[in-house]
């Protein structure tokens, strides 16, 4: 049963749904999404409930039965979206409860007006809401006093609408003024500093919001590090009185704000200083190594620096700091990350690539353009913003940075290992949803494709190879049906509990299987976990309900001379594929697997297999997008045939025989 509550203490903060908006060193204040706390009218401080309103216990909810109702009140906001004025916006209530969630309509709060106005143009008062009636004088742009307005004055679908304000006069008591809803303004005071890269040099706050024929003067823009001293918000927009160096002006433009503090920093890895952190890189004032800076200012929202439409050092703060080379600008992925792995690697670069001395970060006076060159790399480094991950590499008696994506064409060894294949995702198959109705397996279509006998599930073969593009072919007067794809293939016969599979035809290798396979008069059928095995596919579940998944990867064989070492053979592949950061962490690894077989046989405990992400020390990047698949066996004295296989389940994708002598 939901109650109907009255709160006598409790706070509000939005959810934040979207994305906030980067903010670029010279764009105007617009605010796309996300959650903001009260400043101003732009957020306020708080809103009235009139009517009742469900609350939820979390933001994402709202499908769900509400927990209960709030009735009419006021209540103190501290976050809200940034859509709030113009449609449905999510609230975040904390009560005795503790946090709660809201979702009222706009038109079913209310918002106190301000106590005083700002007006931007010369404004009409009327004695009564009407305008038919003569206006009884005009006041021209002043800050006034509100005593009243119409209800919801602040609700409306067009920014140009107007609504009835009353304020006060000093000789004619108090009047109505017809204002339009994004001009109903306030001034309050504002302390911060910020960066400007284009200012205008005479602004009124008029001209800044765009009313009338007030105009702002360009003709020499200004720049630098100011004082914000006023902010004026409406609604919808704020705009900021700025103190220059040659006087006040108003701007849409935030700026980019420089924040006060008193911190340590240790600088361990090469980091340029430069004098600025703004615009395109210029020359560094110096480069420091190992040692530990002080902070007293720093800047903590994205930058658009470096080349590129994007803001590059996401997330990456700026520090101005004090350091034993002099004062400036560090930011500490603008140099040689710290969290860069050490690798031992060669590199066969075929498509061109320009050396850059960060990442990032080109040389500032030349230009190396590689192509055709076998170069060492000696780190790698994954971006936070989940772009191409960089190698450090020597070539031509220079150290720099490159990024690395898989193309197909360049080529890649660990030295510390034999490197034999480079495997790249190349997309996935989806089967399709299944579903259980009673004992039978379907599409959301209704086609049956299989059934349940004793808890166990039975896929179609014929409907598998059709969907996942297999040839099927049976052996007449047999019990017997193979499954070819490319140069895989396996075979089945009926009521037998195993399976043979093949390599380009090659001699095969049993697969014990789960369940004996099914041949009855609907055709033949096999074991859900055999067909996950034989077929090298996944399930993807949606409750109840799962798709069998297919991922298909290209490989290209890498020419490496394979030898023995202390009786062991070891191998390694790498993989390029991409796994987010959380899934990474949860375990979930590409699916495939590097094994070494001698006659069939993968040489039992002493075989052993593996696969890891190439990440980052102390890693923060979005995703994982390399991978290295490893596996070693013992060898005794001799000469040996043995294969290398990559597989995903028992399913091959690629294998190479190799003849090897140990010694």
């Amino acid at each position: 049963m939901m109650m109907k509550l009255k709160l006598f203490t409790f706070t509000v903060v939005a959810a934040a749904f979207g994305l906030a908006g980067l903010v670029s060193q010279a764009a105007a204040d617009t605010i796309y999404g996300g959650s903001y706390a009260p400043e101003g009218l732009r957020f306020p401080a708080e809103i009235e409930l009139l009517a009742d309103t469900p609350y939820y216990a979390a933001a994402d909810t709202y499908n769900t039965n509400p927990e209960g109702t709030f009735g009419p009140q006021t209540v103190h906001v501290l976050e809200t979206e940034s859509a709030w004025s113009i449609g449905e916006a999510t609230w975040k209530i904390e009560t005795m409860f503790g946090p709660r969630w809201i979702r009222p309509k706009p038109w079913e709060i209310e918002i106190a007006p301000p106590k005083r106005i700002t007006l931007l143009e010369e404004t009409p008062l009327y004695r009564s809401r009407n305008t038919k009636n003569s206006a009884v004088t005009a006041l021209s742009p002043q800050e006034v006093e509100v005593t009243d307005a119409e209800k919801q004055w602040f609700y409306t679908n067009d920014p140009n609408s107007k609504a009835w304000i009353k304020v006060h006069t000093s000789w004619l008591g108090d009047l109505w003024a017809l204002i339009p809803v994004k001009q109903i303004g306030t001034v309050h005071n504002v302390q911060r500093k910020a960066y400007y890269s284009n200012l205008p040099s005479k602004s009124e706050l008029g001209a800044a919001m765009g009313i009338g024929q007030q105009q702002m003067e360009w003709a020499k823009p200004i720049e630098g590090d100011f004082e914000i001293l006023h902010e004026f918000s409406t609604i919808y927009d704020r705009t900021f009185e700025v103190q220059t160096d040659q006087g006040k002006v108003w701007t849409r433009d935030k700026g980019v704000t420089i924040l006060p503090t008193d911190e340590q920093l240790k600088i361990v890895r090469e980091t340029p200083l430069f004098s600025t952190a703004f615009g395109t890189f210029t020359k560094e004032n110096a480069v420091l190594t190992n040692e530990t800076v002080t902070v007293f200012e720093k800047i903590v929202e994205p930058l658009w620096v470096g080349r590129g439409p994007y803001s590059v050092w996401h997330n990456s703060p700026w520090y101005h700091v004090r350091s034993s080379k002099g004062t400036g600008w560090v930011n500490k992925l603008v140099g040689d990350p710290e969290s860069a792995l050490p690798v031992h690697w060669k590199m066969a670069i075929k498509d061109p690539k320009e050396l850059y001395r960060y990442p990032d970060m080109p040389f500032n006076n030349t230009t190396l353009l590689l192509r055709n060159q076998t170069m060492e790399a000696t780190e790698a480094w994954n971006p936070p913003n989940g772009g191409s991950m960089w190698l450090k590499v020597q070539v031509d008696n220079r150290t720099g940075w490159i990024p690395y994506w898989n193309n197909g064409q360049d080529g890649m060894w660990d030295e510390d290992s034999q490197t034999i294949a480079h495997a790249a995702n190349a997309g996935m198959n989806v089967f399709g949803t299944v579903i259980t109705a009673q004992d039978s397996l379907q599409f959301f279509t209704g086609e049956r494709i299989g059934y349940i006998d004793k808890d166990q599930s039975y896929l179609s073969l014929k409907q598998l190879a059709q969907r996942l593009h297999y040839e099927i072919r049976t052996t007449s007067g047999k019990d017997e049906v193979t499954l070819t794809k490319g140069d895989y293939a396996f075979d089945l016969q009926a009521n037998q509990s195993s399976a043979v599979v093949h390599w380009k035809a090659g001699k095969g290798r049993k697969v014990l299987l789960e369940k004996p396979v099914v041949l009855n008069e609907d055709g033949w059928y096999l074991n859900l976990k055999d067909v996950l095995a034989l077929f090298g596919v996944t399930q993807g579940f949606a409750e109840k309900d799962y798709s069998i998944l297919e991922s298909n990867y290209t490989v290209r064989e890498a020419d490496t001379h394979i030898t023995v070492n202390n009786g062991r053979l070891e191998l390694q592949a790498f993989v390029d594929d991409w796994i987010s950061r959380e899934d990474y962490k949860a375990g979930k690894m590409p699916p495939l697997q590097l094994t070494i077989l001698e006659d069939g046989a993968d040489g039992g405990a002493g075989h052993h297999t593996e696969i890891k992400g190439i990440v980052n020390q102390q890693d923060q990047s979005s995703a994982v997008t390399l991978f290295s698949l490893t596996t070693s066996r013992p060898l005794s004295v001799g000469t040996h045939q043995v294969d290398a296989v990559l597989r995903i389940g028992e399913r091959i994708i690629w294998s190479k025989s190799i003849k090897i002598a140990a010694k």
